[in-house]
């Protein structure tokens, strides 16, 4: 369910809308791993190398990990540096060059499901205007989400009961029979 492919090109549109919206260099996100407590980074948009993708962000570490364990966006201006979050992502994340970032949560009926990094390579601060634009771009990916998940509930309702097995019906009108 959290990791389907249909999320992981909301995630990526997110991404994109994300960067022309707020002028963002780098946007990179992911969903939570179906019955774990991480997410893997899946998608990346204006990354120069490859250190980040298929990252996985266990809750409470990194900055993304604190955004999944608090359920709220969080940001730091200088990633290696800051003493608001745990450090076990530090290597990639320099490997990219990144300093200023901010992480938004996705979430869907009160659970996370994914979280939007936009990042700058210099440390500066991140302003209102990104942080909105970056929670409108997880809200979108929120609304995308719940339609499909109701979709999905629907047509799994709407599907005809299966046939009865005529063996079992033949068995259940001896019973019937037996008993009247």
């Amino acid at each position: 369910m959290a990791t389907d492919a249909a999320g992981m090109v909301e995630i990526q549109a997110a991404l994109v809308r994300l960067r022309r919206g707020t002028g963002l260099p780098v946007a990179f996100g992911g969903l939570v791993e179906t019955g774990r407590q991480q997410m893997r980074i899946s998608e990346l948009s204006g990354t120069l190398t490859p250190s980040l993708r298929a990252l996985a962000v266990s809750s409470g570490n990194g900055l993304g990990g604190k955004a999944v364990a608090l359920a709220r966006p969080c940001a730091v201006l200088d990633y290696s540096a800051s003493r608001q979050i745990s450090h076990e992502y530090d290597a990639p994340v320099a490997a990219e060059g990144l300093r200023a970032i901010l992480a938004v949560p996705v979430v869907v009926r009160r659970r996370v499901r994914g979280v939007l990094y936009g990042a700058l390579r210099t440390a500066q601060p991140l302003g209102d205007r990104m942080l909105s634009a970056a929670m409108a771009a997880a809200r979108d990916v929120e609304q995308a989400l719940v339609v499909r998940e109701e979709v999905r509930e629907l047509l799994s309702a709407a599907r005809p009961a299966p046939a009865p097995d005529p063996a079992a019906s033949a068995v259940w009108e001896q019973v019937r029979e037996a008993h009247a």
